[in-house]
């Protein structure tokens, strides 16, 4: 995803916490903004999911997932809160450690 097109959709949900519905929620952000998803065939290109410890399910991921599209423009990017704890800049990459505290109660 190119940063404009993450930006115009106001980047992931913070909305979510525990494992569960953070994707699908994205999904909606990219068709509401009217992007195309484009999935290339294996011959052509080929995703593999990062290995990770699985948390735990979010009991709540279904509720906030159906107010995914009202909140695309109020949720995300431009109402995060972190603390940047470390940088590390690589060939490819850079990666951000970073802690967005404990999950709020409201």
């Amino acid at each position: 995803m190119r940063r404009e097109h993450y930006l115009l959709v106001n980047g992931y949900s913070t909305n979510y916490w525990g494992w569960g519905g953070e994707d699908d929620d994205m999904y909606q952000r990219v068709v509401k903004k009217q992007l195309i998803v484009e999935r290339p065939p294996a011959s052509i290109a080929r995703y593999k999911m990062l290995k990770h410890t699985h948390q735990k399910l979010n009991p709540a991921r279904m509720k906030v997932l159906r107010t995914a599209q009202r909140r695309i423009d109020s949720d995300g990017v431009n109402n995060v809160k972190y603390k940047l704890l470390n940088t590390a800049v690589y060939h490819l990459y850079t990666h951000f450690l970073i802690d967005v505290g404990e999950q709020s109660t409201q």
